[in-house]
């Protein structure tokens, strides 16, 4: 894939407002004694790392936050009518920055489901993270969410992958991009 297309794909994940668009199979009910492939999940590098800024500069005295996605885990069953139904959770790590004035801040993620390469459907969450006293850090993991994309016929193969990231503004993704080396997450099977 070119630097141009992940660009205008990023940039697509980024805009694309959350569908209604039901993903559920259609056809027969022949039921499979095989479970069916799990869809490819990763994080979009350009949007693992989400930064707040108080809105009076970029150094380190304006940072509100800094949060990081560090890891994914999961897994992935039969669904209900021809579907394969996964459960993902994201591994954080958050920083308090100088400028921020709250104990609790939301940070804004999104889950993007693709067929083909083509994003077809986006759900968008909240995870709060309360920094308890004086602290400066905290390491979460948010809440499993459930994703249900089709099965395909060929049980060895799936056209759907999962693509999850912060939400971002133009300006958080166009810093991201100016300032940090892209990341290169990796899939791990146990």
């Amino acid at each position: 894939m070119t630097r141009l297309q992940k660009t205008a794909r990023a940039f697509a994940l980024l805009t694309l407002s959350g569908s209604a668009l039901s993903l559920s199979a259609c056809g027969q009910e022949e039921e499979s004694a095989f479970a069916p492939t799990c869809p490819h999940v990763e994080i979009l590098g350009e949007a693992a790392d989400s930064y707040q800024y108080d809105g009076r500069g970029l150094d380190a005295g304006s940072l509100v936050s800094h949060a990081s996605m560090t890891g994914l885990t999961g897994n992935c069953e039969a669904g209900p009518k021809k579907s394969v139904r996964t459960r993902i959770s994201v591994a954080m790590d958050v920083e308090r920055g100088p400028a921020a004035k709250e104990q609790t801040i939301t940070l804004p993620y999104f889950i993007a489901v693709l067929h083909d390469g083509n994003i077809i459907d986006k759900k968008m969450f909240d995870v709060p993270v309360t920094f308890e006293g004086n602290a400066s850090s905290a390491v979460l993991r948010t809440p499993v969410r459930i994703i249900d994309v089709p099965a395909s016929p060929e049980l060895q193969q799936t056209n759907y992958a999962l693509e999850v990231g912060f939400q971002l503004t133009h300006a958080q993704l166009d810093y991201n991009r100016a300032h940090l080396r892209p990341a290169n997450f990796h899939e791990k099977t146990n």
